[in-house]
């Protein structure tokens, strides 16, 4: 936070307040002076005594503003008790505030005590003073503004417990997915492996066939002839025949 921050309201903007109070506001951390916590937070303490609220005083004790959430006590109104409504005082005067610092002077020092000196030689100190109403106005905002704080710490608490469950389980979640990817990783490099071994074994048994294939359908011979040298192939289907044949001929001779 900025150095001009520190010292400006984050309600009215007005540079210089004093005591500025930390408290979470519509959902955002602000630094705001008293009369504008205790402006935006009507309801939680009476506007009249400046008495914060524990819990609301009951429908029969109680006053509502007519013009705003503000809860006065009964008897704090100076109008009749018997009037079920009123108007606060920021309702009543836009410029009313509840804290201001009070400017007291006390007598000045007086630097040359001669006689027949001007009033030129006298210096005067100008100081701010707390008041009563002022101070329980400033302990009346210091009790909302704790209040709030508890309970954004609470609040903040709770985030934080939540965003560590989910971190917790979305770390769990990226451990399984990143098991699950290792053993497709292995069981695709386990088959990979498998059909190189067996490309081989195959390709041999594929060219075994192919060739008992060709040596079954084609049987080569050499048959010599009588009174040739020549010699001719036959079929593997002829060879029973060339042998009846030649059995025929013997039992003619």
């Amino acid at each position: 936070m900025k150095r001009n921050q520190l010292s400006e309201c984050g309600g009215c903007g007005a540079p210089d307040r004093f005591f500025l109070h930390n408290l979470r506001h519509r959902a955002t951390y602000r630094r705001l002076c008293t009369n504008c916590v205790l402006k935006n937070h009507q309801g939680l303490f009476c506007p009249i005594c400046l008495e914060v609220f524990n819990e609301p005083p009951p429908p029969h004790q109680r006053l509502i503003c007519l013009k705003c959430p503000s809860i006065s006590h009964l008897s704090c109104p100076s109008s009749s008790p018997l009037s079920q409504s009123f108007t606060c005082p920021p309702c009543s005067n836009p410029n009313f505030s509840f804290f201001s610092l009070a400017d007291e002077n006390p007598q000045g020092s007086i630097l040359d005590a001669a006689a027949g000196e001007n009033n030129d030689d006298k210096t005067s100190t100008k100081t701010r003073v707390i008041n009563k109403e002022a101070s329980k106005a400033l302990l009346a905002a210091a009790k909302i503004a704790a209040v709030s704080m508890t309970k954004a710490a609470a609040v903040a608490k709770l985030e934080a417990e939540r965003r560590v469950k989910e971190a917790t389980l979305a770390k769990k979640r990226a451990k399984e997915a990143l098991e699950r990817l290792a053993l497709l990783v292995r069981k695709d490099n386990d088959r990979h492996k498998s059909s190189l071994i067996s490309t081989p074994k195959s390709a041999a048994a594929a060219a075994a066939a192919a060739a008992t294939k060709t040596n079954s359908l084609s049987l080569p011979s050499h048959v010599p002839e009588k009174g040739n040298n020549r010699s001719c192939s036959v079929s593997a289907a002829n060879v029973p025949k060339l042998q009846r044949q030649h059995s025929t001929h013997g039992m003619l001779n």
